[in-house]
């Protein structure tokens, strides 16, 4: 029988802390990176302390094979890499995300999730809030201005409200339930106005996912009725910001043009993103096997790009591939892009069982909108993005492990 750890409330408390932090810390740099290292340095002493032990928790057994796909990615793009300062570094820094997850699962209880679920869920609205009075006052509750044409809310200068956002809507909408009706309602809006109002079209598609699977799972026997009033709110909500909002009225004109059939227009409403694709694709025909090396686009992007591409004239290079897929391909090479399958096939073999709970079907949605095909946002191997993903993973295998025990 495997040994369960004994649970002392400041270790809860503590834990549930740091887990929070982790994004309430995103708007400030690499600030939220303090949490992870401190779970990091946790998790490092209990796999020095009793490394068998941990071996027989299946949740921990799970992360361990996931995060060896994913080593295994940008440790063998590193071989060659053509940035290799760049890949050995994102190869060895990664490690602090197995770290992290080993202590979490195997100390974190199942209250202790519902606990850091609930303050993600307040952090959600207050951003959401907060973003609001950005909106009408020209400056956040922090002071921070927004960028311009977007709302960033706490954010400030980085367009990256939306996409997170998105990320804890599912949390937000599972954490609801608690309350009435009424509040429900105006929390969720208020969440799926900021994300609107982000301008991140990638945001717009991640939500409309995070919606979808909601009605889906989650709403019983008043399914259609549910989905017909929110699709009607949804649209006179979409009709409103587009009549006063000048800036969501430029991104939805821009998108429109992906219906005019010529490549140009198609160009136009990605935001130029055609060339940078073009340009993926060619490094890996070029690198077929183990890609340019993890991070390493930027640094060849000039040796692959078509002579007028907009990117080299504009900045000198495009910086990632804004699709996960093609970054993987690009990047990794072919070995990366079946290590990535072999990473889904082992998480979802895991969670499959479990995925309707309300311990798991947050941050397996959010994980899900992240890689939606349709989706072009940050690089998977960036700071920023992989705290992100990292984090849900945690969460989705901690919630698997209580939910199947």
């Amino acid at each position: 029988m495997t040994e369960q750890p004994t649970q002392r409330p400041w270790q809860q408390a503590l834990l549930a802390g740091l887990l929070v932090a982790v994004p309430a810390l995103l708007p400030f740099g690499r600030l939220s990176e303090l949490p992870i290292l401190i779970l990091a340095v946790w998790g490092l002493g209990l796999l020095v302390s009793r490394p068998l032990l941990l071996w027989q928790h299946e949740s921990v057994k799970t992360l361990i094979w996931v995060f060896l796909a994913y080593f295994l990615m940008t440790l063998i793009s590193s071989l060659d890499s053509a940035w290799p300062q760049k890949s050995w570094l994102i190869t060895a820094a990664s490690v602090r995300f197995l770290l992290m997850g080993m202590v979490v699962l195997y100390l974190a209880s199942h209250e202790t999730l519902k606990t850091v679920m609930k303050w993600v869920a307040l952090l959600a609205v207050f951003w959401s809030v907060d973003a609001m009075v950005q909106y009408v006052a020209g400056v956040d509750l922090l002071g921070r201005a927004s960028y311009p044409g977007r709302l960033t809310g706490v954010f400030g200068e980085n367009v990256k409200l939306g996409p997170v956002m998105a990320l804890l809507l599912p949390i937000l909408m599972i954490q609801s339930h608690q309350v009435g009706v009424l509040w429900r309602w105006l929390g969720v809006s208020l969440a799926v106005l900021v994300i609107l109002l982000s301008g991140t079209r990638s945001a717009w598609l991640m939500m409309a996912f995070v919606l979808l699977m909601y009605a889906w799972h989650h709403v019983q026997g008043r399914r259609w009725l549910l989905l017909l009033k929110s699709t009607a709110l949804m649209v006179l909500g979409v009709l409103l910001l587009w009549y006063f909002s000048a800036d969501f009225k430029q991104r939805v004109d821009r998108s429109i043009h992906v219906l005019n059939g010529d490549v140009s227009a198609l160009d136009y409403a990605l935001a130029d993103r055609l060339p940078i694709w073009h340009t993926a694709i060619e490094m890996y025909q070029s690198h077929p096997i183990n890609g340019v090396g993890a991070r390493a686009f930027r640094s060849v992007y000039q040796d692959f790009a078509a002579e007028d591409d907009v990117w080299v004239q504009q900045q000198g290079q495009g910086l990632h591939a804004h699709h996960w897929v093609l970054e993987v391909m690009a990047e990794t090479g072919s070995v990366g892009l079946l290590l990535m399958l072999l990473l889904w096939v082992v998480l979802i073999r895991y969670v499959r069982p479990v995925f309707a709970d309300d311990a798991v079907w947050p941050a397996g949605v959010a994980l899900l909108a992240a890689m939606l095909p349709v989706v072009s946002l940050y690089s998977l191997f960036s700071s920023f993005w992989s705290i992100c993903l990292w984090w849900l993973v945690v969460l989705l295998l901690l919630g698997a492990k209580h939910v199947k025990t």
